[in-house]
Order: structure tokens, then sequence, then C-alpha cells
């Protein structure tokens, strides 16, 4: 029983030529501790400055940003654009922390010179508030991904901007962090003009080849589960409590390099064992899951099963009321004019190349698939891998130079 929990806590939170030379120490700059401290304690451990905001959207959700503004003495450059970083399902901010400093996505941002705001989306430890509802109702968790990116990424673009006093921001997402920004910009296609770049990392939007063993098992009964969590009002996956933790500390101790999280964890996203520090794992059971909601889970089921990227399906009569039709619609792609760059592993198991491709195909204003050079690369490797900022990171920060050049021209 123990894996299948493990296996629901850790789902889908989960260097070329041109890369930019980033700063930092190779080794990794973690600590057990860091399994317990929030995102603003962790970077302010680190010796970043950080500032907590909050911005209410149109449907009462009141989400937490956080916003890395430099290290020490140093602080960013007004003459850039400020990045937005979205998380993934089931995770929040402090997935670009967790790898430390000279090695997570937020303080290379950061130490590049950028102004760097983090997301929470709804429903997630740090986004827990609305103004008629508490997380004790059913209503709070009555949301999927859809909600996600027409509310709360549209309110955090236009909050990020009016702070920054820009026009535009470069954006980078992760897995459902993708998912969103694709449906912002389907939906509410006004944002594109917003956004200087988007790079999408692990991107998620059709799911017909997904491989995932354990998923696998899920998507078959996903009838069933989407019934059982109506009956007994299941609404919300929350963070794994602290005395499983502890318990998680013997089953899968840091000196054995092939224990049962890991595995669990290779069974969800894809095996890359040379990328995996043992000390990692405990420090992400610490942050993933950090909360939301069911429904956003039997979406991306519903997603596997139908080969579609659409809204979510009610059923043929519900949907008729909800969608006046009986299918649930799709989105519209040809509508996501921004820039984008997907970036995608070779063996993520979410992620298919297939489906990406498929994705690339349908996208307007594709500036380039990037395959990451590492045929085991996976869906957690663009968080947690060993090598990700020589295999990723650096071409990252590298394509936001490039598209920099169009923005600061004439800056004063």
């Amino acid at each position: 029983m123990l894996p299948i929990l493990i296996a629901f806590c850790l789902v889908h939170s989960l260097v070329q030529s041109e890369a930019f030379i980033l700063p930092g120490d190779d080794s990794l700059q973690v600590e057990e501790e860091d399994a317990k401290l929030s995102t603003v304690e962790l970077v302010t451990k680190y010796g970043y400055h950080i500032e907590t905001h909050h911005v209410q959207t149109d449907d009462g959700f009141v989400l937490e940003l956080h916003r890395i503004t430099g290290s020490g003495s140093t602080k960013f450059d007004k003459r850039l654009p400020p990045v937005l970083v979205m998380h993934g399902v089931f995770a929040s901010s402090a997935d670009w922390v967790l790898l430390g400093p000279g090695n997570a996505l937020a303080y290379l941002l950061s130490d590049a010179g950028y102004d760097v705001w983090l997301a929470n989306a709804r429903g997630n430890r740090y986004s827990r508030n609305h103004t008629n509802y508490t997380p004790n109702m059913n209503k709070f968790w009555d949301f999927s991904w859809y909600e996600i990116g027409i509310y709360d990424l549209p309110k955090i673009v236009d909050y990020t901007l009016n702070v920054t006093d820009k026009e535009k921001l470069h954006y980078i997402g992760h897995s459902q962090g993708t998912t969103v920004f694709l449906v912002m910009c389907s939906e509410r296609p006004e944002y594109n003009e917003k956004i200087v770049l988007a790079q999408e990392l692990a991107p998620v939007a059709y799911l017909e080849h997904m491989n995932s063993p354990l998923l696998k098992v899920l998507v078959k009964h996903l009838d069933a589960i989407s019934t059982i969590a109506h009956l007994f009002s299941w609404k919300e996956f929350k963070p794994i409590p602290a005395v499983v933790l502890e318990v998680a500390k013997y089953l899968c101790p840091e000196s054995k390099v092939n224990n049962l999280c890991v595995n669990v964890l290779f069974q969800l996203t894809g095996a890359n064992p040379d990328q995996v520090e043992p000390k990692m794992i405990p420090i992400l059971l610490g942050h993933i899951p950090a909360g939301s909601s069911t429904k956003q889970l039997v979406h991306f089921g519903q997603e596997v099963r139908s080969a579609m990227f659409r809204q979510y399906d009610y059923g043929k009569l519900k949907n008729v009321f909800v969608y006046n039709q009986p299918e649930p619609p799709a989105y519209n792609l040809s509508r996501v004019i921004a820039p984008v760059i997907l970036h995608y592993g070779p063996n993520d198991y979410l992620t298919h190349e297939k489906d990406v491709l498929r994705l690339a195909a349908e996208l307007p204003n594709l500036v380039e698939v990037h395959r990451v050079g590492m045929d085991l690369f996976n869906h957690m490797d663009f968080l947690i891998a060993k090598d990700v900022k020589e295999l990723l990171y650096g071409k990252v920060i590298a394509n936001l130079e490039k598209f920099n050049d169009k923005i600061i021209v004439g800056f004063n």
C-alpha cells in the first residue's frame, strides 16, 4: 500500500555550445532540514532577498507569490524583463529552489540579474485562502487546471507587470505550468502580447503516449477513482504528513541509492539513476505534494484517454448543460501566438516525444523544440537532476538573453 501512497504523492509534480555559462558551485548545497522549510525560509537561509506578495483572482482565490530580488548586495538588473516561473501539479514555488544555490533555477536566474517571480497556483500550501470558502469546503476544491489557466495565471501576470512597471515578462513553466500557459493564451489570447518568451519544460498538452506503468493503472480505473472521490468527498491531495516522512527515512535511506522512494519515482517519471542524488529524495517529499485538487488529476487522466487537449469532461449529459455540446471543447492552440520554446526529455514517461512534437506542430510561433541531450533525462530531472544546470538551465538562460535584445534596446 505504501508504494501506491507514495505514487499518489509524487505524481506529476513531479548543454549545447550556445549555453549561457552559469556561475556557482557544482556540488549540491542542500541539507536535511530543507525538507521542512518553506520557500521563504529556504531562500532566506541561502542568502537571497525574498518578498511575499498576494493577489486575488476574479473568482476569489488568494494566491501567494514569492519574488527573489538578488543576494547580498546584488540586485536585479532593472533593464531586464521579469521572469515568472510556474510549478507543476501537486507542486509549489519551492520546486525552483530545492537544488540549492548554484544549481536551482530560481537562484541561477537571480544570479544572472533577473527579477524572479515564483508563482503558486490555487490549492497548494501557499494559496489556500478564498474570500468565501475554506479548504474544508468541497466548493473550494471544485477546480482543475482550466481555472488556473483562465483565472490564476492571468492575474499573476498582470500583478507582476504592474509591480515591476514592465509591459512584458519571460515565462518558464514545468509540466502543469506549461498546460496552464497554453490554456491562458488560447482562452484569453490578449495575454500573448504580454510574453517576451515562454519556455515550456516537459510540456503537457497531449498525453496520448504517456507510458508511466503506475499512472496507466490509475487511468485504467479513472472512472472508479472519480466515483469514489465524489462519494467520499475526496477533493484534495494533501502534503505528506510528518509521520509518513519519518517512516520514509527508514524505508528510503540515503545510503541506499536505489531505494523504494527512488524506484517509485522512476516508475512515475522515468529512470535516470546517475542523475539522482539520494539526499534530494526526502527534501522532495517534504515539498511535493504541496496540495492540489483531485479534479486536476482526473482531468489529466481524461487527456490520456481521449488523446485530446480539451476542457474537463463531465459526461455527455452534463457537457451539454455546461458546454452546449456532448463533448468538451478542445483548446484552440492556433491562438497561442507568443514565442514558445519546448524543452523535453527523451525518457520522460509523462511527456512523450510524440506528444511534444504533436503540440509543436500546432503552435504558430514556435521558436524551437529542444530535446535535452541525455537519453535518460526524465520528467523530474527538469527540477532535481544533478547536472540539470549544464544539461538545461544554461540553455534556458541563454534563450532569455537572446530575446532580451529585442526588449531593452533604447532603455534609459
